[in-house]
């Protein structure tokens, strides 16, 4: 039986950094740099389950922008598709305490995310805020 399951990220921006979270020797990404959500429960919304995500994995606050990217992925083996909506979010208060999900983070501009080794969907958000118009987002601080 095919499966369908939603991912809701999170690109938190503080200042003109942005939160990453290197991911643990899990099945998907093994120490890839990650950015903080997971996936959809039933009943929830979109905007829920990443407030919930995002406390769950980091203890942080956060203000959800608006959608910046979408992406699709496959694993043939399991028989599921993965959709993941990746939202621009401002940080507002809290410090970082990881859950065992991740083995470190750090706030990092986001003009040298690029340098570091990060899971695809990240990559595809980053440059849609660097090379596209967001104005209708409403950012903290400009990029």
């Amino acid at each position: 039986m095919l499966m369908f399951r939603i991912i809701t990220k999170a690109l938190i921006t503080k200042g003109n950094d942005v939160l990453i979270l290197k991911r643990n020797n899990t099945s998907f990404a093994a120490g890839y740099w990650d950015i903080p959500g997971g996936k959809l429960e039933f009943g929830e919304s979109l905007q829920e389950s990443l407030v919930r995500e995002v406390n769950e994995e980091t203890s942080l606050q956060i203000d959800l922008a608006g959608v910046i990217s979408t992406s699709s992925g496959i694993n043939s083996e399991k028989k599921k598709q993965y959709i993941t909506v990746v939202y621009l979010c401002n940080y507002l208060s809290g410090e970082v305490v990881l859950s065992n999900e991740h083995s470190e983070y750090m706030w990092v501009n986001i003009r040298n995310l690029k340098q570091k080794n990060l899971v695809y969907y990240v990559e595809e958000a980053i440059d849609k805020i660097i090379y596209s118009d967001l104005k209708n987002l409403k950012f903290k601080k400009a990029f």
